[in-house]
């Protein structure tokens, strides 16, 4: 046996005979540390990276058909919910934001690439050059 083999033995054995340390980890931590800030959490209350995503995401789903919401895209930065994409009008739009205000977390919402379908189809009438069609 070599030395290395020696040394991790007897650090072994001293750990299991050694008694716990008498140490509480709820007093040694604030309570904003032991719990997940609001932007991390889940749809059950569970720790979860895209949290805040995932309850706006829900949110809208109980409010909108899936139709109105399959050309638009839930993603978050921190407390900052950011919405991409195309929806039916300004109004849904504004509707939108007001909810996603409304979910603990968010800080701000941020629209900056969502447009409406009005928009999409006069930009793209734009782009297309006279003679043809889409």
């Amino acid at each position: 046996m070599g030395i290395y083999q020696q040394t991790q033995g007897a650090c072994a054995e001293a750990l299991e005979q050694a008694s716990p340390l008498p140490f509480a980890w709820a007093q040694a931590f604030p309570s904003w540390f032991q719990t997940p800030p609001p932007e991390r959490v889940g749809l059950q209350g569970e720790y979860d990276y895209h949290g805040l995503q995932k309850r706006v995401e829900a949110l809208f789903e109980q409010h909108f058909v899936s139709s109105e919401l399959e050309r638009l895209t839930v993603s978050q930065r921190g407390r900052v919910v950011i919405l991409q994409g195309v929806v039916r009008d300004r109004a849904m739009l504004k509707r939108l934001v007001s909810l996603a205000k409304q979910v603990e977390g968010t800080y701000r919402v941020e629209t900056n690439w969502v447009t409406d379908a009005a928009e999409q189809s006069l930009m793209l009438a734009n782009l297309v050059p006279s003679g043809y069609s889409l």
